[in-house]
């Protein structure tokens, strides 16, 4: 099953002012495994999709 994309506006460093990503895991089974890999995802910053270098986020 592909993960859920979730979007942002940031700023890129190279780019300039970017729609960034990050990939969010669906879920899955075990619903323990699911809730760790979600939240280490979360923890992770919003790339860049033309370079992947981290943006910085207005949150």
């Amino acid at each position: 099953m592909p993960d859920q994309v979730e979007t942002r506006t940031g700023t890129c460093p190279t780019h300039g002012t970017v729609e960034a990503e990050r990939r969010m895991p669906r879920p899955g089974f075990p619903i323990f495994l699911y809730a760790i890999r979600r939240l280490l995802a979360a923890r992770g910053p919003f790339r860049c999709p033309e370079c992947g270098s981290p943006v910085t986020t207005a949150n």
